[in-house]
């Protein structure tokens, strides 16, 4: 291992702790603002974590270990992605930071958003099936604040409820385009998926590299 491999692992630890810091934020904040930098937070610490752990064992018997990690970024299409976005972060400042606020919905058709207080009458509304097939949606009176439900006659069972989330998109830096790396998961959920998956990731590598550090100590 490189020489002040303890202290670029003491460091390497802290960037993994920062990005589990960012994984909760992103996971319990309402603010487009704090979304976004939950998400460049989490961004941000994963880059410097890997560079950090691969620092301290880019020589002696743990190199390979530390070249692997590369491997793995460049094969992980969560992994890849967000290294990608962050290097889209740091270099791309025209890129629109989108966002889906709260909304309450009934069916597939009817979709609410506003902010504040509101309420609103609902009534001879169809929702078609894909096999063409039609039913009528509940009808009465929709009460919502900020896009949550607080009450009316329509009961909250009818109802659903969506979190503010921010919305991951293709990205385009000077080593290519990267698309989504998770489109099956439901929009809502993909940035805090792949925000739990480095933290996962980092968390595991982390103490791999640990372990080199140990077996250095000993001999």
């Amino acid at each position: 291992m490189r020489s002040g491999f303890t202290e670029i692992l003491q460091n390497a630890e802290f960037e993994v702790e920062y990005v589990f810091d960012f994984v909760r934020e992103l996971s319990t904040t309402e603010e487009t603002r704090k979304l976004w930098r939950a998400w460049a937070g989490v961004l941000e610490h994963y880059v410097k974590a890997v560079s950090a752990m691969r620092r301290a064992t880019d020589q002696g018997s743990s190199k390979a270990w530390s070249d692997d990690i590369i491997y793995q970024q460049k094969n992980d299409p969560i992994l890849q992605y967000a290294f990608q976005a962050r290097d889209h972060a740091t270099h791309v400042f025209e890129a629109k930071r989108d966002a889906s606020p709260r909304t309450v919905s009934i069916g597939n058709g009817i979709s609410i958003s506003l902010p504040g207080e509101w309420v609103a009458k609902l009534g001879n509304n169809l929702h078609v099936k894909s096999d063409g097939s039609t039913h009528l949606l509940p009808e009465g009176t929709l009460k919502a604040n900020d896009g949550r439900y607080v009450g009316g006659t329509i009961p909250k069972s009818a109802i659903q409820e969506r979190e503010h989330y921010l919305i991951l998109a293709e990205i385009t830096t000077r080593s290519g385009t990267y698309s989504i790396p998770n489109p099956e998961i439901d929009p809502e959920k993909r940035a805090l998926h792949v925000a739990e998956h480095l933290a996962k990731w980092l968390k595991s590598r982390l103490l791999e590299a640990n372990e080199f550090a140990a077996n250095e100590r000993r001999q």
